[in-house]
């Protein structure tokens, strides 16, 4: 199996295996760095593209321990959700970020990148980073504050450089995650890497060479609109009219046969398998297999043929293609498919096609009281998991 399961049976056999054997320890062992990442649950990519969803996981933990044992895991999981609500109604936050990032100073992250292939300490994360696609939570804070803070970079420079790599890169935990390492996400928050912290946490240190103590938070000015827009009102269950009906999927949710979605008999399905540019190799190729996967699962629900899209903007031909006058959609998190999805969108509108987008229970339900900061959320949404548990 993967290192990080890209398809749905390989996640839900992986679910299975950390139900019986890592669920119970998570909460003591989930900051140790090690080889293999045997510690966590290493599903972070399938939740992101929800090849597995937030709910089915939680479930799967909770019927088989007590919430009290797990309560930390599923707070862990529980923190996607709050990212995504936090950002859906700030999405000023997302616009600051790509407007900066699009515009770092590349000789000084060129600079230390350079020193983060060869300094000790980082350059095994790095490493690891561009094999594999993915890097320990607690690592990813470690490098993220010495970039920030140790080096005084641009913290969008850096967020972007996680978002091309990750497998399990997702809008929302990657860029808020950052701005909070940074000092910008909880004023008067931030996080600085100390060199006692990884001694302790990391199986595999060898040398901290490249790593200072004593280092200064060095906070960047604010340039965000933080300011909260209302959340669209998208329904659990789309209205679907009468006559053909396109269902369309992209990969912020590769499972939506276990959506309200699952029960549509559409007259064509389409999969849009958008990459960023900048994407790396490795990110591209766990990305593609997962749409491989979902396509195959799709056609079997479905009956139908999967058309592979490379682009959003191949969406209006292939629709004109089908004949079909109406599209349906899970609605995508802001997020880069958002943004490739909402100029196409409008096309659509204006050829009198119908759109129908939804979201799921789970996120009508949670992303509302994503209002302020994590723990007053985790406290309207802990007695929905800790009932009866």
């Amino acid at each position: 199996m993967e290192l990080f399961p890209s398809d749905r049976q390989g996640a839900l056999q992986r679910l299975e295996e950390f139900v019986q054997s890592g669920a119970a320890a998570y909460s003591r062992t989930r900051n140790f760095v090690k080889a293999g990442h045997g510690n966590v649950s290493r599903l972070s990519a399938a939740l992101r593209h929800r090849l597995l969803s937030e709910e089915e996981v939680i479930a799967a933990v909770l019927a088989a321990h007590r919430f009290s044992a797990v309560e930390k895991f599923v707070q862990e999981v529980v923190w996607r959700t709050y990212w995504k609500g936090w950002l859906e109604q700030r999405p000023g936050v997302w616009t600051d970020y790509l407007r900066q990032a699009s515009s770092p100073d590349p000789d000084a992250a060129a600079d230390v990148l350079g020193a983060a292939a060869s300094a000790g300490a980082m350059s095994r994360f790095t490493e690891e980073l561009r094999a594999t696609g993915y890097m320990h939570n607690h690592a990813r804070m470690w490098w993220a504050a010495w970039w920030c803070h140790q080096h005084g970079l641009p913290w969008a420079a850096g967020a972007r450089f996680f978002f091309d790599h990750l497998i399990d890169a997702d809008a929302a935990s990657n860029t808020l995650g950052w701005r909070w390492v940074a000092g910008l996400q909880t004023p008067g928050k931030t996080y600085i890497t100390r060199r006692d912290n990884l001694q302790k946490y990391w199986e595999g240190v060898e040398s901290l060479e490249g790593i200072e103590d004593h280092v200064r938070a060095r906070i960047p000015a604010e340039t965000a609109d933080r300011s909260r827009h209302p959340l669209p009102d998208y329904p659990d269950v789309p209205p679907v009219p009468a006559g053909a009906v396109a269902l369309v999927g992209h990969a912020d949710d590769l499972s939506i046969e276990t959506t309200p979605l699952g029960t549509v008999r559409p007259g064509a399905v389409a999969l849009i398998g958008q990459h960023a540019e900048t994407d790396s190799p490795v990110k591209r190729a766990w990305r593609s297999r997962a749409m491989e996967d979902a396509a195959a699962r799709w056609t079997a629900h479905y009956g139908k043929g999967v058309s592979r899209l490379p682009r959003w903007e191949a969406l209006p031909a292939w629709l004109g293609e089908t004949g079909c006058g109406t599209v349906v959609l899970m609605a995508p998190f802001v997020g880069p498919d958002a943004d490739a999805w909402r100029p196409v969108r409008q096309t659509l509108l204006d050829k009198g096609i119908h759109v129908a987008e939804c979201r799921r229970a789970w996120d009508q339900r949670l992303f509302p009281a994503a209002r302020a900061g994590f723990f007053p959320f985790w406290h309207k949404a802990r007695p929905a998991f800790s009932a009866g548990n």
